[in-house]
């Protein structure tokens, strides 16, 4: 029973240390890639815009 109760402690002072424990730069950057897509595709849409409106600016000015 001793020996049941003392790795019962273990596994709940490992469980409790968890947290700590510092990320990895490659789970970081899976982490991060969500982030990363969704920014791409703002700032392509952005450029989009800007080129549609540069468009619309040179037209109206050769008329």
């Amino acid at each position: 029973m001793g020996r049941r109760l003392s790795v019962c402690a273990l596994l709940l002072s490992l469980a409790a240390c968890g947290d700590k424990v510092p990320e990895s730069t490659a789970a970081k950057q899976v982490g991060d890639m969500p982030k990363q897509i969704v920014d791409k595709a703002a700032a392509d849409a952005a450029a989009a815009v800007n080129q549609g409106a540069e468009r619309s600016r040179t037209e109206e000015d050769k008329k």
